[in-house]
């Protein structure tokens, strides 16, 4: 392996040669992360629905998105030591059986606990896909975002473009059991596609001791800023579905008007995404992730200067636009800085996983609580004031002891 660190305003970057990835690989985990996300971005219009067929206030509908992270909370580091012991595609075809059952439960729940029930399990699968896949695709050639694990925040984008105007208009047409059912018919025909191929498995035979990833995350400042970069991208992803369709249900948006919203901000998703893939290994530096924290500040203010819908949609494209290259770049800053620590990259993709299920997890709660105390204008506050602090700490000059530029061979 040859890692360079360069002490500049970039941040430092991290080259490595990873070893040969199965044939199926990109196929398997592209599909799944397809559905799983899919699986995802059609609740975000369906809450307000939801919350009035339940009868939840503010704080219970911000459980239908925390309990599904609360669960990848659990299965994240889990998720990420059977992908080693057990093999990552393995692991990942798994995954996609339990995904197709979450969606059959959350289709025919008639209760909140039951969709609750399946929330879980979805997180479970959820966080096993993005695990287990993201440590497969780890294992191919190519270096960058220009790897196949940049592109799955791409294809992650192209599910967030379609599901939430699919479900929206689906929940008018014919209730929300069927956005469910057709995702569930989806996950099981890839799942089946990919357990007929014949590919290889590889497994680690790096450190799994999760004390080790835990020192590794302290003492290196690549795996370092992927941990404190996911966790506020974790934080956006569960805070973003909860507010935004609420304050847009407030000023009489349709299940299928607010999936228009954030149909618009995944397809600036997909193309941000799609550029940081195309610029390569140079996307993936510290300071390029610290820039982006500052950006998505400065994006956070539109809502606090006006709660207005024209604000709303702006702040929910213009995070789209940024957090997007933030997201793909994430795991292969966390994989460059396991393989320099010497740490199993599934390990590293673990607690990668566990800290954006503890944030996605978290924020929902908080910041429904946020609104019903303090009005929703102050959950966008917190979030610029603690992504300009994230990203300034992030863009200062780092300063190891002795050389300037490091050379491990």
């Amino acid at each position: 392996m040859n890692c360079s660190w360069n002490n500049d305003p970039a941040g430092p970057t991290v080259e490595s040669m990873p070893s040969a990835r199965p044939p199926i690989a990109v196929i398997a985990v592209y599909g799944l992360v397809f559905f799983a996300e899919l699986g995802q971005s059609m609740l975000f219009p369906l809450v307000p629905a939801v919350a009035r067929e339940f009868a939840l206030s503010p704080s219970e509908s911000g459980s239908l998105l925390a309990t599904a992270t609360l669960a990848t909370l659990v299965m994240a580091v889990p998720a990420g030591l059977l992908a080693e012991r057990l093999g990552a595609l393995s692991v990942s075809i798994a995954a996609g059986g339990l995904l197709a059952v979450s969606a059959v439960v959350q289709a025919l729940a008639t209760d909140f606990t039951t969709f609750l029930a399946g929330r879980v399990l979805f997180g479970l699968a959820f966080a096993t896909i993005w695990t287990a896949g993201v440590t497969l695709l780890s294992a191919g050639p190519g270096t960058g975002v220009k790897s196949a694990v940049g592109g799955t925040v791409t294809v992650g984008g192209l599910a967030h473009l379609v599901g939430p105007p699919l479900s929206g208009f689906l929940t008018e047409l014919a209730g929300r059991d069927l956005p469910f059912l057709l995702m569930a018919g989806g996950a099981i025909a890839v799942t089946l596609a990919i357990a007929a191929a014949r590919g290889g498995d590889p497994r680690s035979s790096a450190s799994l001791d999760l004390r080790a990833a835990g020192r590794a995350v302290r003492r290196d400042p690549v795996l370092r800023s992927a941990t404190v970069l996911i966790a506020f991208v974790g934080a956006l992803s569960g805070m973003v579905p909860l507010v935004v369709p609420m304050l847009l249900d407030r000023d009489g948006f349709s299940s299928g008007e607010i999936g228009a919203v954030f149909a618009a901000g995944s397809a600036v998703w997909v193309c941000a995404s799609a550029v940081a893939v195309r610029v390569g290994a140079r996307a993936v530096t510290v300071g390029v992730a610290g820039t982006g924290l500052v950006l998505l500040a400065a994006a956070a203010l539109v809502p606090v200067l006006a709660l207005a819908t024209p604000c709303l949609v702006a702040f929910v494209v213009l995070r789209a636009g940024i957090q997007a290259p933030l997201s793909t770049i994430n795991y292969e800053l966390g994989a460059s800085g396991a393989r320099s620590a010497g740490v199993a990259v599934g390990a590293a993709m673990g607690v990668l996983n566990l800290v954006w299920a503890a944030c996605a997890a978290a924020s929902p709660l908080l910041a429904g609580a946020l609104v019903e105390q303090a009005g929703a204008r102050w959950v966008f506050v917190a979030v610029a004031l603690g992504s300009a602090a994230a990203g300034l700490w992030m863009r200062a000059p780092l300063r190891p002891p002795g050389r300037a530029v490091l050379h491990a061979g």
